[in-house]
Order: C-alpha cells, then sequence, then structure tokens
C-alpha cells in the first residue's frame, strides 16, 4: 500500500497487493485558482509479468478524485481502498470523488 505525501508510489510491490499511483507536484501548483485544480489517484493490483520477471500494475480499480487543496482526503481515502481490497473486499464504484 501507498504511503502519504506528494508523490505516493508503493515502496515495495507485493504480489496481489494494492496500490495507488497519481500524484501532483505541489510546487507547480501556485497559481491564485490552485484551490480549483483536481487530480485523481488510481488503485491497482500488482499482478505478474507475462515474461514471469517482476510485477507489473493491473489496470486500474477504482480511480479516487478529488482537489488538489484537500489531496490528503484523496489519498487518505486511496488507502482505505487499498486496505479494504487487500482484505478480500469487492468495491463495486470505479471512480470515487471526495469533498
Amino acid at each position: 500500500m501507498a504511503t502519504a505525501s506528494s508523490n505516493p508510489q508503493a515502496p515495495t510491490p507485493i504480489l496481489g497487493g494494492h496500490s495507488f499511483d497519481g500524484a501532483y507536484t505541489p510546487d507547480s501548483v501556485s497559481s491564485p485558482w490552485a484551490s480549483q485544480i483536481g487530480f485523481s489517484v488510481g488503485v491497482f493490483q500488482w499482478v505478474p509479468k507475462s515474461s514471469g520477471k517482476g510485477l507489473k500494475k493491473s489496470a486500474v480499480k477504482v480511480r479516487v478524485k478529488g482537489w488538489v487543496r484537500d489531496a490528503e482526503k484523496a489519498y487518505a481515502k486511496a488507502r482505505e481502498l487499498c486496505l479494504r481490497l487487500d482484505a478480500g473486499e469487492s468495491i463495486s464504484q470505479k471512480s470515487i470523488t471526495v469533498s
């Protein structure tokens, strides 16, 4: 599972585990309208490469959308979804917006 930061990628991929990817760069968001900028992170599963050597990201299972001004809310929701998916829960929504 990913950690909270402006670059929330998983440090160590685990076969079958879930993580999320996608971030904004805080330094690049300095305009007066920055609070109105949206971004998203995709929750995915680590699957084996067809070569059998290593892992790759699956297609995104759930997309979490949020505002740059409240980025931690989107990351927190993505972390929650990773834990739920790792526990075997099924998530029916394909897109979740946090506000």
